[in-house]
Formats: C-alpha cells, structure tokens, sequence
C-alpha cells in the first residue's frame, strides 16, 4: 500500500468514527446536573393580639338647624340668622379649656327644598249603604299644594376639651339648634399613633409568649422570623344626646372608654 492510500484509508477511518460518535451523542438521552437538596423550611405560625383601652380625647358633634317658611327666601335668611346665632354662641364659650375655633367647625350639610300639602279633599261624596250599616265616605285628594320651603343646615364641632361637651350642646340648643344627630367619640391622631404603637408592642409579646410555649411543648427551638402581619383597629363610640335638658345644669355627658386592638401574625423558623 502506498503512502497515498495509506492516508486516505486513516482519514477514512477517522471520518467514520466521528459520525459513530456524533450518533451515539445524539442518541443518549440529556440529564440535569443538580446541586445538593435544599430541604423545607420548618415553622410554626402564632396569632398574637394587644389591647390598650382607655378615655377618648377627642369627640365630633353632629348639629343642625332646621325651620319652614312661607317663601325660600324667607326659610334661607331664617336659617341663616339662626346658624349665625348657633356658631357665634359656640365659638364664644371662653370657658373651655381647650377653645373651639372656626377651623373646629365644618358644615356638612345644606339642603333647602320644597313642602307639599296632601291632606285636603275634593269632591267628597257620601254614599249611603243599606240600612244598619256605617256611613261610607270616598274622598277624592287634591293636587299637593305647595305650603312653604323647609331648611336644613348641619354643622360638625370637633370637641377636645371633653369635660365640656354638655356645655357646646347646651349653648348650641339655647341659641337655636333644634336638631342633635349624636356624638362620635375618638382619639386626636397623636394620640391613636401612640396607642397603636403601645398595641402592637403587646400582640407581639403575645405572639412571642404563645411561640416559646408551643416550641418547649414540642422539643424545638426558635431560631428565627419569617414574616409579621399585623392588623389595627377601633371602634368610635357613638352617644346620643338625651331628648329633655334640664334647665339651668350642663348636660351630662360621660364619655366611656375606647379600645384600640393590634393583631399580628408571625411565622417563626424552627429547628430540632
């Protein structure tokens, strides 16, 4: 054999076991390389909640004027003049500790509309049934008749002196008001910043005390924080003000206590 088919048969040979191979490659199937296992995370999940009740310091008073006249004009100046009496006798109760100012109160309401008369009757006639029986009437109703406008003019105080609370509504009722919707007891924002705070202090050390608990009842330790959820929340309380005042004394108000409640949830990491 020569040099000449002696290379040509070795790259003959090279050529075909590059295909075998490539064959074989595409053949086999693929497998993923995976790293260690990552083992799951073992916790326990507790449900704290904290409390912190105490007086509100803050309370919202719902007002209004209302009245009727014969013409809109007539019902709007009546009002008007009574609103103005009703505001100028509040802002002026120099007593207060804590002073009602103009930014205090807000008109919530306005509302002028018209009133209709449905009770007169036209045309009635009497029908006379048979004997030993009731007279029987049929009353045929008339167009409503327009008989004057009514107004309404709501105001909203915002109260901190809260020992004072019968007086607003004392001198607020003397100069005019003729409608007290209730009165919401609340917090100033300082202070349900400051409850909340000392609430959520306490569902957590509600929390911890019920997880350290459930892990030396179960063997395990606690070696950590997932994740903490928490929740706020309060009640306003609402009191209304009693239909007859007694002359001459401010009237009672007492204002109770108010609850601001935190629940949390934390998921704490355990191990054996």
């Amino acid at each position: 054999m020569t040099d000449s088919n002696r290379w040509n048969y070795v790259t003959a040979l090279a050529i075909v076991g590059l295909v075998i191979v490539s064959l074989f490659a595409i053949a086999r199937p693929a497998t993923m390389v995976s790293g260690p296992e990552t083992s799951a995370q073992e916790t326990i999940t507790v449900n704290g909640a904290g409390t912190v009740e105490t007086a509100p310091d803050e309370a919202i008073l719902v007002l209004a004027v209302t009245n009727q006249a014969k013409t809109a004009d007539q019902a709007a100046k009546d009002n008007a003049d009574t609103a103005s009496r009703v505001m100028d006798a509040i802002l002026g109760l120099s007593s207060l500790s804590k002073p009602i100012t103009k930014a205090d109160i807000t008109t919530i309401d306005y509302s002028l509309t018209p009133v209709y008369s449905y009770n007169k009757c036209a045309n009635t006639t009497e029908l006379r049934p048979p004997e030993n029986t009731k007279l029987e009437v049929i009353c045929t109703p008339t167009t409503p008749q327009l008989v004057g406008y009514a107004v309404r003019n709501a105001i909203k105080i915002t109260v901190k002196d809260m020992d004072s609370i019968g007086k607003v509504l004392d001198a607020a009722t003397v100069a005019g008001a003729n409608e007290i919707s209730g009165i919401t007891f609340t917090f100033t924002s300082l202070t349900y910043t400051a409850l909340k705070e000392q609430a959520l202090k306490n569902a957590i050390q509600d929390a911890s005390g019920q997880a350290q608990t459930m892990a030396t009842t179960l063997g395990v330790h606690i070696t950590g924080i997932v994740s903490v959820n928490p929740s706020y929340g309060y009640q306003p309380y609402i009191n209304y003000k009693p239909a007859e005042v007694t002359s001459g004394a401010s009237t009672p108000i007492q204002t109770g206590t108010l609850q601001v409640t935190v629940n949390v949830q934390v998921i704490y990491k355990i191990s054996a």
